[in-house]
């Protein structure tokens, strides 16, 4: 046997041992002993061992306890309106980011020159910038639009997601 494994070998076995869910094969006398399974079966009804499904053990589900998220008690008038907004805003985007990603790549060239002219990039970076801004009110005017399309009690949970985001995507 390879000497230089022996000791990590030996202090891993030693930790092992000494620590019981590891011993007993992860599991000690918990909830699955009381008969409280419920979540933690497959579709076929078996028991899933797959560690990296459950990630650190069981943790309480991150999210508000207010009302059910607004996109699942949508009216099928609501789901069309929701579309159409979601389709328009889109059609708007792809020709701003278009935009956006050609002046990207100008400025990008401008600026690889030798002896860049400094006020012609900066004019490009207003330009960007402007582009970008109007990203951002198509962003936020779609957000408002949706939030108007919606009824009070669907409105908390919209809430509650916009004012989690770290800005509009």
């Amino acid at each position: 046997m390879n000497h230089k494994l022996l000791g990590p070998l030996l202090l891993i076995s030693l930790f092992a041992l000494a620590n019981p869910a590891l011993a007993s094969g992860g599991h000690t006398a918990g909830h699955h002993e009381m008969g409280e399974t419920k979540g933690h079966h497959d579709k076929m009804g078996k028991e899933c061992r797959d560690k990296a499904k459950h990630k650190g053990g069981h943790k309480k589900k991150k999210g508000h306890h207010f009302s059910p998220h607004w996109a699942k008690t949508l009216s099928d008038e609501q789901r069309i309106a929701v579309d159409k907004m979601h389709l328009k805003l889109s059609s708007q985007h792809s020709v701003l980011k278009a935009k956006a990603a050609l002046l990207q790549k100008e400025l990008n060239a401008m600026t690889a020159k030798d002896g860049a002219d400094q006020a012609a990039i900066h004019t490009k970076i207003d330009e960007l910038m402007a582009i970008k801004a109007e990203i951002m009110k198509l962003r936020y005017d779609h957000l408002t639009e949706m939030r108007n399309a919606l009824t009070e009690q669907q409105r908390i949970s919209y809430d509650m997601s916009i004012l989690k985001r770290e800005g509009a995507k």
